[in-house]
């Protein structure tokens, strides 16, 4: 299964998310910031990595550059659990090098599906 990345700034969020992936066959590195995530994808490997777009300290909108200069074939899925960005530009037209882009309402086998389809995993 896939070896996933999470940089959320919510605990609550990352808990739900690991559990929920791990409850699925996949490995989750939860991080609560973006220096720690990028710090951990210089030193392990992942197969696809999760930013959430508003972060303290810089979201998906700086740190996806950092992701794509250190490895530009991994694949990035940005969430937001701000219902007021999910039909903004920002999200819909926005942070085009993501390679998904979904709320953090999304079901676990909305979740799972996105994982299979850009891991093929």
């Amino acid at each position: 299964m896939a070896r996933i990345l999470l940089a959320d700034d919510d605990p609550e969020y990352r808990v739900a998310f690991t559990e929920a992936m791990d409850a699925v066959g996949h490995s989750v590195a939860a991080f609560g910031t973006v220096a720690e995530a990028l710090e951990a994808l210089r030193t392990e490997a992942f197969d696809i990595v999760f930013l959430d777009v508003i972060m303290d300290g810089g979201g998906a909108i700086t740190a996806i550059h950092n992701v794509r200069a250190h490895d530009p074939d991994i694949p990035v899925v940005v969430i937001t659990g701000r219902s007021e960005l999910i039909d903004s530009p920002l999200f819909t037209k926005g942070l085009r090098s993501a390679d998904a882009k979904i709320a953090k309402t999304s079901t676990l086998a909305e979740l799972s599906e996105v994982v299979r389809v850009l891991t093929k995993n």
